[in-house]
């Protein structure tokens, strides 16, 4: 357990009245650094700190860390990876928005250098900036310890929003027992039951209790956004305004994104939605 400093004796206010001081953002202009009114609050409501397990030990969340973070109701951000998070490699020029991430490569269809989208390199713009985050993908991210799964995990914000550092690979199974917030190979068509089990990793693991209204699915798949309809999630399609082209003997043409997410396309926008 982490305990607060030897020097820090909180006469709290009452938990209602240090909670609007937090999030009002006028901490700065009372008499106690901000650290200490959060800390106040920890001591009124009895935390002391909070841990989770993640792939390697435990990670650790102080008990001022642990008030700012579930102060809001809980969200949750699920992404695809492939044409979502990132575009089609060697599209540098057709995708101007997008980043080249030199020497990291990814094996994604026809293979090359990382590009991500827009929205990868925004995401602390959009409303997913105050959720948690998850990847609910088909692919494999290019393998154990790729460069691209890492630096996909840095751009979601790292541990911080999805608690794991475990890409779980549930082999094409949309009744696998989701453990993690990393998802690979989850079978397209299937992947709202990928989700539907990563909510329970969430409250069961994590001891955070998201409602199924509260999540938000991106993906560039109509055939992935659609069978969304009817569960309470919200799902939306994304890169609609540049498709892909043929891949995989013309199987993949304009039914995949061509540039990926662009941060504008991720909105909190409720149901389910197509381009």
């Amino acid at each position: 357990m982490t305990a607060l400093p030897d020097d820090v004796q909180p006469q709290p206010l009452g938990i209602d009245q240090e909670m609007q001081v937090l999030l009002s953002g006028s901490a700065k202009q009372q008499s106690r650094p901000r650290w200490r009114i959060v800390a106040g609050i920890a001591a009124t409501i009895g935390i002391g700190a909070l841990a989770w397990p993640g792939s390697h030990g435990l990670l650790r969340a102080s008990a001022a860390e642990a008030v700012e973070e579930f102060a809001l109701k809980p969200c949750l951000c699920v992404f695809d990876i492939d044409r979502t998070l990132t575009g089609k490699q060697g599209w540098a020029e057709k995708c101007p928005e997008n980043l080249e991430v030199d020497g990291v490569q990814d094996t994604a269809y026809g293979q090359g250098t990382l590009l991500l989208s827009d929205f990868a390199q925004n995401m602390c713009h959009t409303f997913c900036s105050h959720c948690y985050h998850g990847i609910v993908t088909a692919g494999q991210a290019s393998g154990d310890g790729s460069g691209e799964r890492a630096e996909i995990l840095r751009r979601l914000g790292g541990t911080k929003h999805t608690r794991s550092d475990w890409w779980q690979d549930v082999a094409f199974n949309p009744d696998a027992e989701v453990r993690s917030s990393l998802v690979l190979q989850a079978k397209d068509g299937m992947k709202q039951e990928a989700v539907k089990s990563m909510l329970k990793w969430w409250k069961s693991d994590q001891h955070v209790d998201i409602k199924y209204e509260d999540v938000h699915f991106f993906d560039d798949v109509r055939a992935n956004v659609q069978p969304f309809e009817g569960t309470g999630f919200n799902a939306r399609q994304i890169s609609c305004g540049v498709r892909g082209v043929i891949e995989w003997g013309g199987m993949f043409e304009g039914q995949v994104g061509g540039c990926g997410a662009t941060a504008s396309e991720v909105v909190a926008d409720k149901g389910v939605k197509l381009c």
